[in-house]
């Protein structure tokens, strides 16, 4: 038996509704992890990416990280990673410095031996610039999105069809927030999902996989991460925060907006009770899928997204320049990061023109 935990999308230092507390949400998470690795006596932690939030960590994030690291290696438990879209950088990598100070192994095409399995690793890479290696067996471990679980923005960055022709025996994904997985020909292909609520839509409960890499018998575990209350779309938001008063001190709560009440009014009285949070969400429908999502107090209309998908395919823009709208509305880069990222995408075309 060679088990190993696996984990992706921990994004330490989101500081998520600006709070300080929820930036101490995401560490505790990983601490989380830590532990459960040195109780079940798994022979590696192997991250998919977004390891941080940000490319730029806070000294804070750095020294919680370090601390789970150190605590790691204390163990005799390697720490194998790659680099996510989130912290990805120019030049060194975060993971290229923690593996110069003897905490972690940046994973590449180089394979890193596992009690004689090889595991072999892939950095994140944009739509149109993936380059599955070629392997014979072992394991491969990518912070990618796929076909299968992304139809609604385009498809992913990978076909799941590729993933089985690789040659990787299993494939640990990261990107994905929700735990998934499938055995398919002989291939295990999951992701772990992420380790606390990015977004208040993701309402599973978070968690990590347990995976023996011989018989690739996957098993979950469950971590103790801050409550999210879900109020019904149809439920009164003040007779239902009501409802749950013992419940809401502390914790983050998520309800719909209505017409009797204003948001201050709603969030004030959340607030009262001891919410840590309030968060409003309306309900998107289209013909392929029916999702909730996080708006502010200021919405659009729920349909902006659909029209704006329909506009932008009728402009014919050529590959580039899709890529670069779908940076500008990819919601998990901020604002701040817009730039960096096309210009990115820029040069790695050795282009600056559209």
């Amino acid at each position: 038996m060679i088990k190993i935990l696996h984990v992706a999308d921990t994004h330490i230092g989101a500081r998520q509704y600006g709070l300080a507390e929820r930036r101490a949400d995401f560490s505790r998470a990983f601490s989380q992890v830590a532990e459960l690795a040195i109780a079940e006596g798994v022979r590696a932690v192997i991250h998919s990416g977004d390891l941080f939030d940000s490319r730029n960590p806070s000294t804070e994030d750095l020294r919680d990280l370090l601390q789970i690291l150190l605590r790691l290696r204390e163990e005799g438990i390697p720490f194998l990673g790659v680099v996510g879209n989130h912290e990805q950088k120019r030049g060194v990598q975060w993971l290229d410095l923690f593996s110069s100070l003897g905490l972690a192994i940046h994973l590449g095409e180089e394979p890193y031996d596992l009690d004689g399995i090889p595991i072999y690793g892939l950095d994140y890479a944009g739509r149109g610039e993936v380059e599955l290696p070629h392997l014979e067996g072992g394991v491969l471990v990518a912070h990618q999105l796929v076909d299968r679980i992304d139809l609604v923005r385009g498809g992913g960055e990978l076909r799941f069809s590729q993933l089985l022709e690789c040659g990787a025996e299993i494939v640990l994904l990261g990107d994905y927030h929700e735990h998934c997985g499938w055995l398919e020909g002989g291939v295990l292909v999951t992701y772990p999902g992420s380790t606390e609520r990015w977004r208040a839509s993701e309402r599973a409960p978070r968690g990590v996989n347990l995976i023996d890499l011989e018989t690739k018998r996957l098993e979950r575990r469950e971590l103790k991460t801050r409550q999210f209350i879900y109020l019904g779309e149809d439920e009164d938001p003040l007779r239902g925060l009501e409802a749950h008063k013992h419940e809401v001190k502390g914790a983050v709560v998520c309800l719909y907006r209505d017409e009797k009440h204003t948001p201050q009014e709603i969030e004030e009285e959340a607030l009262q009770l001891g919410a840590l949070a309030v968060q409003f969400l309306e309900r998107r429908t289209t013909p392929e899928v029916e999702e909730e999502i996080e708006v502010e107090l200021e919405v659009e209309s729920a349909d902006l997204e659909e029209v704006l998908a329909r506009e932008i395919a009728a402009l014919g823009l050529s590959p580039k320049g899709r890529e670069i709208d779908a940076i500008i509305r990819d919601e998990r880069i901020p604002d701040s990061g817009v730039d960096p990222e096309v210009t990115k995408l820029l040069e790695s075309r050795g282009d600056g023109n559209g």
